[in-house]
């Protein structure tokens, strides 16, 4: 029996089977996934505290200990759903990679390529976004949600652990002390945020003023060798590991993606790093940050029914007879939420313009 390529079962199997674009926050933080039946969903926001227990006299009742409060906040996913059509000119055109003269393949066979094409610039396109989003929920504590008929900011509230560096590192005769404001930010974490973080991600001009100032101070001489260890080294794409930092101890971070923004001024296009200019991130590996994905939907021709999916990502396709074409797009419903609140701190050290 033939299959039908654009089915949906065979459309999310070939999602699965997809390469996925590295993605350093996304990965490294909000790497707990959780699926929902619904598009919104309930996230609890809780700050432990450090009560000590209490003594009670041998022949006294027990007092009764009052329970740790939470705040509950209810999101709406926000909706990713790129979308691309098919001609049948497109089919009959050479693909990118198909040899000039008498390569033997059929229209059919370039729908599949271009099917697995644009699958692929989808999910590239959709990881993307969710690394955005962490960005922006770590960086500012919003994610605004603007597109196509859409436009509200998705706020998480009680965030405190977002400042700056008392002198910027990079600053005309600055007499910053770089490891000194890195352990301030690191015991925050620690007393407020109940976690120590493990990796600091730097911007790249932010990673050079650091390395500047502690060459300047003298943290690169032979005394001070075993507090800073710079290894450099290929972590992912575009994510370098620059070494470790034993007091406090951190692993070192570059990051050096960028994104287009075309949502902030509508027509302009602007190319945007996701580690803001002149900024780094303390964050702790084992911070509890899931990323949800809301219910999706889509309209089952056979049955003539819709349909509901819990699934990170759902591939749809449609034909439309007049001009014939034949429609592709692929939805996630992705909302990454940092749940601990002030685990994590976000500087400003160096110059952000």
């Amino acid at each position: 029996m033939a299959i039908d390529i654009f089915d949906p079962i065979e459309l999310q199997e070939a999602v699965r089977v997809m390469p996925h674009k590295a993605s350093f926050l996304k990965d490294t933080l909000f790497n707990s996934d959780k699926l929902h039946a619904t598009t919104d969903v309930m996230v609890d926001f809780k700050k432990g505290q450090r009560r000590v227990a209490t003594f009670v006299n041998d022949n006294a009742v027990a007092p009764v200990t009052g329970k740790i409060g939470y705040a509950t906040n209810t999101f709406e996913t926000p909706l990713v759903s790129p979308k691309d059509v098919t001609t049948i000119l497109d089919t009959m055109k050479r693909v990118p990679g198909e040899v000039l003269m008498n390569s033997g393949m059929t229209p059919e066979g370039r729908a599949r390529e271009l099917l697995l094409d644009a699958l692929t610039d989808f999910e590239t396109q959709i990881i993307l976004r969710e690394e955005v989003m962490c960005a922006q929920a770590l960086f500012t504590g919003k994610i605004p949600v603007i597109g196509e008929g859409v436009n509200r900011t998705i706020t998480f509230s009680g965030f405190t652990h977002n400042g700056s560096a008392s002198t910027l590192w990079d600053a005309s005769g600055s007499t910053a002390d770089p490891i000194e404001d890195l352990k301030v930010w690191v015991s925050a974490c620690q007393k407020d945020g109940s976690r120590t973080p493990t990796i600091c991600v730097f911007s790249p001009n932010a990673y050079a003023a650091f390395v500047a100032r502690c060459m300047a101070i003298g943290y690169f001489d032979q005394a001070n060798y075993l507090n800073v260890a710079i290894d450099p080294s290929f972590k992912a794409e575009n994510v370098s590991y620059c070494g470790y930092l034993k007091d406090p101890a951190l692993e070192l971070y570059v990051y050096n993606d960028w994104y287009q923004d075309d949502w902030t001024t509508p027509g302009t296009v602007t190319t945007l790093p996701i580690i803001p200019k002149g900024k780094l991130l303390l964050a702790s590996q084992n911070c509890h940050f899931p990323t949800h994905y809301g219910v999706l939907a889509y309209a089952d021709e056979a049955s003539g029914e819709l349909r509901s999916v819990m699934a990170k990502r759902l591939a749809d396709s449609w034909m439309q007879k007049e001009p014939a074409a034949r429609f592709l797009k692929l939805m996630s419903r992705p909302l990454p939420c940092p749940i601990e609140v002030d685990s994590w701190y976000a500087a400003t050290v160096a110059a952000t313009t």
